[in-house]
C-alpha cells in the first residue's frame, strides 16, 4: 500500500513528540524529588499559598467555586462520555476508544500518585473548601489537561476555519489554567501539586498520542486481509482460478 500525505504526517509526529516527552518526564522527575524531600521547587509554595489567601474575595471566591467543580471528576466524565458518544456517532471508534483510555488512565495516575507520594495538603485553617484526599498531584489539573487536552486534539482537526480551531485551543488552555489556579486559590493544594498535576497529565497525552499514531501506522501497513468465502463473493485475493469441477460442468 503506497503512504498517503496523512499517514506520511502520522510518522513524523513520534519522533516529533519524543523531545517533549523526554523534557516533561525529567521536569516531573525533578518536581517530585523536591516534593518527596520538601526542597527545591517547593520553596514557592507557602509564599504563592499566602498570596493567594491575602487576595481573596467574594467575588473571586465564588468564581474560583465554580471554575473549580468544572474541573472536578464528575464534570470531566460527563465530558468524557459525550465527546466518545459523538466520535462513536460519526463512526471514528478509534479517537473514541483515544479520549476514552486518556481519560481512565488520568484517574490511575491520579490515584497512584497521591498514594505513591503521600503528601499532605495545605493546613485546613487555610482552606474554603473540602478535601480528605491526599496532595500530589493535583487530581483536577491533571484530569482537566488531560481529559480537555486529548478532546482538542481530536476535535479541533475536524473545524474548518483556523478562526475557530484558535478560539477552541485558547479556551481550552484558559479552562485547564483556571482549574489549576482555583485550586490553590481555594487553599486545596499547593502550586507545586498543580504544577505536577499539569505535567503529569501533559506527558500521559503524548504517551497516549504517539501510542494512537504508531497503531495506526500499523495498521495502514499491514491492512487486515479477508479470506475468501465459500460462496464465491469478491475478496481481495482476487479472481478464483477454475477448478477441475468446473471444468466438468462446463462441458455438461
Amino acid at each position: 500500500m503506497p503512504p498517503t500525505p496523512d499517514h506520511d504526517r502520522s510518522t513524523r509526529r513520534i519522533p516529533t513528540l519524543a523531545p517533549l516527552a523526554v523534557l516533561l518526564a525529567a521536569f516531573i522527575t525533578v518536581l517530585t524529588h523536591d516534593v518527596q524531600h520538601d526542597n527545591g521547587l517547593t520553596a514557592i509554595d507557602p509564599e504563592i499559598s499566602a498570596w493567594a489567601i491575602e487576595h481573596r474575595t467574594a467575588t473571586l471566591t465564588a468564581t474560583a467555586r465554580v471554575v473549580t467543580t468544572l474541573g472536578d471528576t464528575l464534570t470531566l466524565t460527563i465530558i468524557t462520555v459525550l465527546v466518545c458518544a459523538g466520535l462513536i456517532w460519526r463512526g471514528c471508534r478509534r479517537d473514541a476508544t483515544l479520549v476514552a483510555l486518556t481519560a481512565v488512565g488520568a484517574s490511575i495516575l491520579t490515584f497512584a500518585g497521591k498514594r505513591l507520594i503521600g503528601r499532605s495538603r495545605p493546613p485546613a485553617v487555610d482552606r474554603i473548601a473540602f478535601e480528605s484526599s491526599l496532595s500530589y498531584p493535583s487530581g483536577h489539573s491533571l484530569g482537566s489537561i488531560a481529559v480537555i487536552g486529548i478532546v482538542v486534539v481530536a476535535l479541533v482537526p475536524r473545524l474548518h476555519r483556523t478562526a475557530a480551531r484558535l478560539a477552541a485551543i485558547t479556551a481550552a488552555v484558559v479552562f485547564v489554567v483556571a482549574v489549576g489556579i482555583s485550586r490553590v486559590y481555594l487553599g486545596v493544594h499547593w502550586p507545586t501539586d498543580v504544577l505536577g498535576g499539569w505535567s503529569i497529565g501533559a506527558l500521559w497525552i503524548l504517551v497516549c498520542l504517539g501510542a494512537y499514531t504508531y497503531l495506526n501506522h500499523r495498521w495502514r501497513d499491514h491492512p487486515v486481509r479477508i479470506s475468501a468465502p465459500r460462496d464465491g463473493a469478491l475478496t481481495n485475493a482476487g479472481p478464483r482460478e477454475p477448478s477441475a469441477r468446473d471444468a466438468e460442468s462446463s462441458d455438461t
